[in-house]
């Protein structure tokens, strides 16, 4: 018998949303890159502790005013262990390599800024529009292409998207209640994604969307048993 596995490809990624909510996470660095990591790390709400012999003043003065953990010190050896994810941010070769080896031994997340070799994670040029995440990724090869693609979507992705997405997630919550069966579910919501009403909503018009979500929605259990 043929016992031939299929060959897998290799160095492909995962692509994935993390959820860094009071996770505890390590910045290496005190730099204006290390700022900006600080600010979007900040920003996800992870318990953000930055370790830097020297800090940039715009940097410093914005930890003033926010719950951040700095400690003025230079990096030890082996701390990047007791986090759950790691950024190196600074212009030390010899240090960023020790906090990447140092994670990696420990099985966590780590990435070394313009390094992709000293990296098991990459960060994507994001664009958001509420809770739609459009991400894209060179793997850290080319960053500024990234940025640049991004930029390029984003007349693709009006600000209507926002509140879109919030209405049409309360409807699936109603629904849910309704059908019975995830497959029911996906039928109904991809009837309603293929109207003209949802171009519309994104054009500013809320009327057709309402009329439709009216339209499409199954009845309610109650209506069931009166009938």
């Amino acid at each position: 018998m043929d016992t031939t596995h299929p060959e897998r490809p290799r160095g492909s990624l995962y692509p994935l949303s993390l959820k860094l909510g009071d996770r505890p996470v390590l910045l290496v660095g005190g730099g204006a890159v290390a700022f900006r990591k600080a600010r979007s790390l900040w920003e996800i709400g992870c318990r953000l502790t930055v370790v830097a012999s020297c800090l940039s003043e715009p940097f410093r003065l914005w930890i003033e005013d926010r719950a951040v953990t700095c400690e003025a010190r230079p990096y030890r050896d082996g701390e990047a262990a007791s986090y759950f994810l790691t950024v190196s941010a600074t212009d030390d070769p010899s240090v960023n390599r020790r906090v990447y080896e140092d994670a990696s031994r420990a099985q966590r997340l780590v990435n070394v800024v313009d390094q992709p070799h000293l990296c098991n994670f990459f960060v994507p040029s994001v664009l958001r529009r509420g809770s739609l995440h459009v991400a894209v990724s060179t793997s850290g090869e080319c960053p500024g292409l990234s940025r640049r693609i991004r930029k390029q979507l984003e007349p693709l992705f009006p600000e209507r998207y926002t509140p879109l997405i919030e209405r049409l997630a309360s409807v699936r919550g109603e629904w849910k209640k309704r059908l019975p069966t995830p497959e029911l579910r996906k039928q109904a919501m991809e009837k309603l994604l293929a109207t003209e009403a949802i171009q519309r909503f994104l054009e500013g018009e809320d009327a057709p969307l309402e009329e439709a979500i009216l339209t499409l929605s199954p009845p309610a259990a109650s209506d069931h048993a009166d009938g």
